[in-house]
C-alpha cells in the first residue's frame, strides 16, 4: 500500500529584519502588497522591475525601473520574487539558492524557502497567519482576528 505524502507544515518564526537588506523583484500588485507589509518591519528594501506600478512611490523603498541583474543580489539577505515571468522567477530562485539567500517566489510555492504570511499588527502584537496555500482562508481569518482585536474586550486583553 502506497503511503500518501503529506504537505509539510511550516514552522512559524518571527525574525528581526529591521537591518536586513531585502530585494523585491517585480513591480506589480503582488510585489506591492508584499513590499507594503515588509516596510512595517524593515527600511532597507530595494525594488527592481522594468515597470513599477503606482503605490510604490508612497513607500520608503529604493526603486529601480529596469530589468533584474544578477548583481542585484549582492549583499541581499532576503528576496521576494514576484515578476509575471515564471521562467525568470525560476532563474532568480536558482541564483538565490546558490548564494544562500532566503527567497519567496510568488508564482511557485515549491521554490519558496518561506511563505509570506498574512500579517496583523496591533499595538505591538504581531500575528502571522499561514494557511497552507489558501489565501482566502488566511484573509478571512485575518479579517476576523482584526475585528476581534478592535473590540473593547480585546483592547483590555492586549494592554
Amino acid at each position: 500500500m502506497e503511503e500518501k505524502q503529506q504537505k509539510p507544515l511550516y514552522f512559524p518564526v518571527f525574525v528581526n529584519i529591521q537591518d536586513k537588506k531585502i530585494l523585491v523583484i517585480g513591480g506589480g500588485t503582488v510585489a506591492l502588497r508584499k513590499t507594503r507589509t515588509l516596510t512595517r518591519f524593515c527600511s532597507r528594501i530595494t525594488v527592481v522591475a522594468p515597470e513599477i506600478q503606482q503605490g510604490f512611490d508612497t513607500l520608503k523603498v529604493s526603486c529601480y525601473r529596469r530589468i533584474f541583474r544578477e548583481e542585484d543580489l549582492d549583499g541581499i539577505d532576503l528576496a521576494i520574487i514576484a515578476t509575471n515571468d515564471e521562467l525568470l522567477n525560476t532563474e532568480i530562485a536558482g541564483l538565490c539558492e546558490k548564494r544562500g539567500i532566503l527567497k519567496n517566489v510568488a508564482s511557485d510555492r515549491k521554490l519558496c524557502d518561506f511563505y509570506f504570511p498574512s500579517v496583523i499588527e496591533h499595538d505591538g502584537t504581531v500575528i502571522g497567519i499561514g494557511s497552507g496555500g489558501d489565501p482566502a482562508k488566511s484573509r478571512a481569518l485575518r479579517e476576523w482576528l482584526e475585528a476581534m482585536m478592535q473590540t473593547e474586550k480585546s483592547d483590555r486583553i492586549t494592554k
